[in-house]
């Protein structure tokens, strides 16, 4: 179901808080249960006196850096919490998961994006494809969003029921983002999401170019990322980000593939090294899973399912993101994942000429895409 919310962003962050305002509820109720925060809880400490210290850093560390930087998204935050009737702090702590479920103990989530130029498509048109794959406990909590703010461009994608910000969406102008997760040793010098940073770019560029120039310059924390950026015009490029470094990969052969490992020089210097293995308290099946394995197999695999591929259309796309592996059998190492703690929740592909988007939630493997425009 797409939701539409217009106004100032105060208002589209009270429509957002009233239209999902169960959702946001069942948030709440059901985060303490999260494996997330399962593991970073202490074992000794009581799961009500833990959340409630969750709740008090996640202000500490969020609330300023957002109302500073990025005062647009704040107000929507705000409006979140008043519709949804629930208090800021609450609304502050599920903001923080984007930044904490990228710790290393929690290293489960793993997204594959896929880019196409003009000149490799069968109907000569830019294409972006991505599944997003993510923690199990967070599949109730989808939303497709539309946005029509009364100062900036509308803008049309995926998030997260109680999220101001965007994780994976394009523009009327059909710039096009896609968000996946890299892991380095940096530490943040800002504790802004990343998602809200994605929701202001889509909200005043409108190419790939401008776009660069804007994350190059955003104050962002949460995950370091790997983001691909598309537009009406063609352009494809990968900004690989942390905190406080980028660097640009530009296509080859006319494609660009993103999984969660860096694939510039610069920035592999600052990742966690491949041999690191899952830490602290996991469970015992994913503590002998390192941290590239899975990037580097679907990497690996996805070149190997387009090479001396021309012609890609929506049916190749789609059979890549549905792929199981050569001997087709799923894991968490296959383009389409499936794990106990963490699957494949989201599909998606942008046709950034047209301004439209096709979105399934659940596998690719299992479900159908449905087309969304703008309204």
């Amino acid at each position: 179901m797409l939701h539409a919310f217009s106004g100032d962003d105060h208002e589209i962050g009270v429509q957002q808080g009233r239209a999902v305002r169960g959702l946001i509820f069942d948030t709440r109720e059901q985060i303490r249960n999260f494996e997330a925060v399962r593991l970073m809880k202490p074992r000794l400490l009581p799961a009500s006196l833990f959340l409630m210290m969750a709740k008090r850093r996640a202000t500490k560390l969020l609330k300023n850096d957002i109302f500073e930087y990025y005062p647009k998204q704040a107000q929507r935050l705000e409006g979140i919490a008043e519709g949804a009737g629930i208090d800021l702090s609450t609304i502050l702590f599920m903001q923080s998961m984007e930044l904490l479920i990228g710790k290393p103990s929690f290293r489960l989530q793993a997204c594959t994006s896929l880019g196409f130029s003009p000149q490799k498509t069968a109907m000569k048109e830019t294409m972006v494809a991505k599944n997003f794959d993510y923690v199990n406990d967070l599949a109730p909590y989808h939303l497709t969003r539309e946005t029509r703010p009364k100062e900036g461009y509308k803008t049309l994608g995926c998030t997260m029921a109680p999220l101001p910000g965007m994780l994976d969406g394009m523009n009327e102008h059909g710039l096009t983002v896609t968000y996946n997760l890299a892991y380095t040793v940096e530490k943040p010098k800002y504790f802004t999401p990343l998602s809200m940073a994605l929701q202001e770019m889509l909200e005043t560029c409108r190419s790939v170019d401008e776009a660069v120039e804007f994350l190059a310059q955003a104050k962002r924390g949460g995950h370091d990322a790997l983001l691909m950026l598309a537009d009406a015009e063609g352009h494809i490029r990968t900004v690989e980000i942390t905190s406080n470094h980028s660097s640009i990969r530009e296509m080859m052969g006319g494609q660009i593939i993103n999984t969660n490992h860096y694939l510039t020089q610069e920035m592999q210097q600052l990742e966690i090294p491949y041999d690191a293995v899952y830490v602290g308290r996991v469970p015992k099946e994913l503590i002998d899973v390192r941290v590239h394995e899975s990037s580097e197999q679907r990497l690996k695999r996805v070149q190997e399912l387009l090479r001396n591929r021309t012609g890609i259309d929506e049916n190749t796309i789609i059979a890549i993101l549905r792929d199981h592996g050569k001997d087709n059998e799923p894991s968490i190492n296959t383009i389409c994942r499936h794990g106990k703690y963490a699957s494949t929740l989201r599909s998606v592909i942008f046709y950034p000429s047209k301004r439209a988007i096709k979105v399934l939630y659940g596998n690719p493997c299992q479900n159908q895409y449905n087309e969304l425009t703008f309204s």
